[in-house]
Order: structure tokens, then sequence, then C-alpha cells
């Protein structure tokens, strides 16, 4: 029992994707509290690490309020941001960095999953389909969750109030030589191409840097 109760979104996922192989109803209910736990951890981590959002939005647990408050801040819908830095002699892609949101649909799910943290009402049987549904409905969003938590960009860039600068904020993966060519490149004028698109690539090339996840 020496094991720590990780609280970040990565942990909560990893948690429920655990239960549902489990393959029983009861651990059903305790996947679907995990994802809602892990969608709100999310959110809140893209709040927390910028400047720009008052301490009173960074401290909600309502995904509704939360989502509300993520779009005000910066204004992207269910965007992915792709960005991708390119040498400046031979435009070759060094390396690429995505911001991957908590979309609407996956709001929308976590707040239902608040449902399922109160008793049944009637006893089901094994056999109901209702059971079916959930489990569907329980494997999906941990689908959804396992994306938006690939992403290394907390936010998409943003320029600084006032200056002509781009502010970016990353978690980047353990091992990850990402950082170090950022560095290299600081203070060169280097090629960025910026796109904000409708889903995360289903196959990413070789110089994204991304969370990967244990199958």
């Amino acid at each position: 029992m020496d094991t720590p109760y990780g609280i970040g979104a990565r942990d909560y996922l990893k948690r429920a994707e655990d239960r549902l192989g489990e393959d029983s109803l009861e651990a059903l209910f305790y996947a679907a509290f995990e994802l809602r736990c892990g969608i709100e951890a999310r959110m809140r981590q893209y709040l927390e690490v910028w400047d720009h959002i008052t301490k009173k939005k960074k401290q909600g647990w309502s995904i509704t309020d939360l989502g509300r408050n993520i779009e005000q801040a910066f204004r992207s819908g269910d965007a992915v941001v792709r960005w991708a830095v390119h040498d400046c002699t031979t435009g070759e892609l060094i390396v690429c960095f995505y911001h991957t949101p908590v979309t609407k649909q996956l709001c929308e799910q976590g707040e239902k999953f608040g449902n399922y943290m109160h008793s049944m009402r009637r006893l089901r049987p094994a056999s109901d389909d209702w059971w079916g549904t959930f489990r569907k409905e329980v494997s999906e969003t941990a689908k959804q969750l396992r994306v938006a938590t690939m992403g290394t960009l907390l936010g998409p860039p943003l320029r600084k109030k006032g200056s002509s600068q781009i502010q970016m904020i990353m978690e980047l993966p353990p091992g990850s030589n990402a950082g170090e060519i950022m560095k290299r490149n600081l203070g060169q004028d280097v090629p960025v191409d910026v796109k904000y698109l409708k889903d995360l690539p289903e196959s990413l090339e070789p110089q994204a840097c991304v969370w990967t996840h244990p199958s």
C-alpha cells in the first residue's frame, strides 16, 4: 500500500483503463469516477500555468465552469493546435508540438458521469442492455481523454500583451530531447508553421513530441 495515489490526468486515466480491463460491472463505476476526475485534472492543468488567468478561475471544480474559463482564456474551442518548427536553411521539420484540448463532448461526458456517483434506483440484471451502453460510454470517454492528455502544449501559443513575443508553456515527456532542440534554436529566426486542426492526426510525424501511454 506504499504506492502513491497520483492526481495527474494521466494517473486517473491509467486507473480508469485498468478498471475497464477487469471486465466486471462494478468496475465500470470506478472507471467512470476516475475519468471524471481525469477530465477535471486536465482542465485545471491548462488553467493553472498561465499568469493571465485569475486565481478565482483556476480554483473551480465544476467541469462546465472550467470549460467556460478555458474558452475565455484561449478562444480556440475544440481545435487541436499544431506548432511545427522548421530548419531555417533546409525547411526540414525539426520538432512538432500539439495542444490537445478537452473537447466539449468530453466535458459533457464528464458531467454525465457525475450522475453515476449516486445509488442506482433499480436493480439491473447483467443481461440488461443498460450495462453495454454504460461500458461503451466509459470506453469511448477513456479514448477521448487519452487523446486530450497526449499534447505537450498546455494551451495554444499566445501573444504576450503589448509585445510581439509568443508565449508557449509545455510539459515535456520524460526522456524527450525537444527542450534541448528548442534551446539550440533560441534567438534564431526559425520558420514556424501553426495550424488549427479538427482532430489529432492518427499518424503523427516522427518529429512530433507527444505523451504516450502504456497499452
